[in-house]
């Protein structure tokens, strides 16, 4: 599945990394473990110019590593910072 795929879904997830992000490989490693019940797809930062430009808020929301949008039917629904397992499902509990 590509972005496009998963921002269109009734929900999606997009996580934000980078190469050199020692949470991101965390979370990574988590999600291993006990993966998540929703589309998702991990994008490295360098490489998400065209997601950016068809979602520039949440392009400019991208700060902190891992940094997780979640989607739903080509719409942003929220944001999450610094991304663990634990604030993803907060995130999606309160959808």
């Amino acid at each position: 599945m590509g972005w496009r795929d998963i921002v269109s879904a009734e929900l999606g997830i997009v996580v934000i990394t980078a190469d050199d992000c020692l949470h991101c490989i965390e979370l990574e490693a988590a999600l291993n473990e006990q993966p998540l019940d929703v589309p998702n797809l991990w994008i490295e930062k360098l490489n998400a110019d065209e997601l950016f430009a068809e979602f520039p808020v949440f392009a400019a929301a991208v700060d902190v590593l891992p940094f997780v949008g979640i989607f739903s039917q080509g719409v942003e629904k929220s944001v999450v910072r610094a991304a663990t397992p634990q604030r993803i499902a907060e995130a999606l509990a309160e959808l």
